[in-house]
């Protein structure tokens, strides 16, 4: 079978993708977020979710964004089940494949490069279609969520969390978090929910969790000022300076209501 998806739908949004999470990018994400997560929240909201979809061993998982393998890796880990990572920069799927190795968990996962949007996969081939925090970043969520329940067999579960726009802003405002964010098309809650519906999938969980989102970022925050010394001796001011102002420009969109966070969990029927 040919890789989950050998085609772009769009360069240019697959450049900054790759940009933004190149080795050194996803490094220093991971250093403000949690081991193993280019998402916030770690095992913690891993958990969650995975008690919502009603993971269990006999499980077979689609991760998609699934980064660093930080979810993909904990499910397999806590539930064995089995989990296919699907990530469009090749340098996180060549370290999540070395961390599930390293791990003795590479029997029960693996990770693939690929685009979401255009998977060469067979159909009903998941009972379970994840995503945490990535889905932001994929710029046509109507055919993500056609394409999630093409790969799910009948009665196969949706969950998700993701970065949501929740505020009307002006062009300058939204250019900002965008880029922060690495995100082109920020989604609402109302229009993730008529994708899923019109996808063909029962809403069984639709959840506004940007309170939470307000204080895991105020930690990244945090973290980052505590590695202010750590960052600038091995990478220079600069670095920092940057990693300073892109997410404290998130941080602001949180606090400001402007962006949250949403978990969904759907049913296909």
């Amino acid at each position: 079978m040919e890789a989950l998806g050998a085609k772009r739908t769009n360069d240019m949004d697959a450049s900054t993708i790759k940009k933004n999470y190149s080795k050194l990018g996803s490094a220093l994400i991971e250093k403000l977020y949690s081991t193993d997560y280019l998402s916030i929240g770690g095992n913690e909201s891993t958990d969650l979710l995975a008690n919502l979809a009603g993971i269990t061993t006999n499980s077979c998982v689609l991760d998609i964004g699934s980064g660093l393998g930080g979810p993909a890796l904990w499910l397999a880990e806590t539930r064995q089940c089995r989990v296919t990572g699907l990530d469009l920069v090749a340098s996180n799927v060549e370290e999540a494949n070395d961390r599930a190795k390293s791990r003795g968990l590479d029997h029960l996962v693996n990770f693939e490069c690929g685009d979401a949007t255009v998977m060469d996969i067979n159909s009903a081939s998941f009972d379970v279609v994840w995503g945490q925090d990535a889905w932001c970043h994929i710029p046509d969520k109507a055919r993500l969520i056609v394409a999630c329940s093409r790969l799910l067999e009948q009665g196969g579960t949706i969950a998700f969390t993701d970065w949501v726009e929740t505020k009307t802003m002006d062009n300058a405002r939204r250019a900002e978090l965008h880029e922060a964010t690495a995100s082109t098309n920020m989604a609402t809650i109302t229009q993730y929910s008529s994708y899923l519906e019109e996808g063909g999938f029962s809403i069984l969980e639709r959840s506004d969790i940007s309170s939470t989102f307000v204080e895991q970022y105020r930690a990244v925050i945090e973290r980052l000022e505590g590695f202010k010394s750590e960052i600038t001796d091995q990478f220079g001011n600069k670095v920092y300076d940057i990693m300073m102002a892109k997410n404290g420009a998130i941080l602001h969109g949180f606090e400001g209501g402007m962006i949250g966070g949403c978990r969904l969990v759907g049913r296909k029927l």
